[in-house]
């Protein structure tokens, strides 16, 4: 079992904060970082084994695992971080993989008991998603159905969609090598580069591959795009500390 976080992006919506440093090592408060409250939710379901796709401001990414303990990290880097979407981040994590991987957006704050649910499913291929009463343009919208995901984007109408997808995935067997063969096809046509990876998964549910999904809490979960949502997780790390 291993995790792939996808962390080679320049994180501009959250400029000036990132001019100097990576979004996965901003300050949640209480000395945590992003990414190592990710490992911590990783290490508290068992998952110990991590990759790291880096790209802007690599060095930092690099520097800093070297300070956490009860893990194997290592780091894949991605030298077209400024050029692709992180579908070539996640072409280049997951290429040489064969085992069960769970691959997870850098920019996702999430309990271990995400993962623990995720690692009780046994499909090829499974999407983490939650509910909420509206869904807005850029949120990557999912449309769910009788246990199995038909559609994942953010261009769905909203009035669509059912679901949103937490950006955490896992990938089983035939599942993981099917994953590869399509990110490998977006690779290589240029206007295909500027794609989220999850467009190779909208493109194996047009082409019948069954897609399941586990859904969490809306509680469960965050993302950090834009400074409100810093904020928002550095209050809610304050409040943890203070429990």
């Amino acid at each position: 079992m291993r995790a792939v976080i996808l962390a080679a992006g320049v994180g501009s919506r959250l400029m000036p904060l990132t001019r100097n440093t990576p979004k996965s090592l901003l300050d949640l408060g209480g000395g945590y970082t992003l990414l190592e409250r990710q490992l911590e939710a990783l290490g508290s379901a068992g998952v110990t084994d991590v990759r790291i796709v880096t790209g802007y401001k690599s060095e930092q990414i690099e520097a800093k695992i070297k300070d956490f303990e009860g893990f194997d990290v290592g780091v894949v880097f991605n030298p077209f971080y400024r050029l692709a979407n992180n579908g070539a981040s996640a072409w280049f994590g997951l290429k040489d993989l064969s085992e069960t991987t769970i691959i997870i957006n850098g920019d996702d704050l999430f309990k271990g008991n995400v993962i623990a649910a995720l690692l009780e499913s046994d499909d090829e291929v499974t999407m983490v998603i939650s509910r909420s009463d509206e869904y807005d343009d850029d949120d990557m919208k999912v449309v769910v159905e009788g246990g199995a995901v038909l559609d994942v984007g953010k261009d769905i109408d909203p009035e669509r969609a059912n679901a949103e997808s937490v950006g955490i995935m896992q990938f089983k067997g035939p599942g993981l090598t099917r994953m590869k063969t399509y990110l490998d096809a977006m690779v290589r046509v240029e206007s295909d580069l500027q794609l989220f990876y999850l467009e190779a998964l909208r493109r194996m549910m047009r082409d019948g591959h069954r897609v399941s999904y586990v859904q969490c809490d809306p509680s469960d979960w965050a993302e950090v795009d834009f400074h409100p949502d810093l904020e928002a997780m550095r209050r809610q790390v304050l409040n943890d500390l203070e429990v």
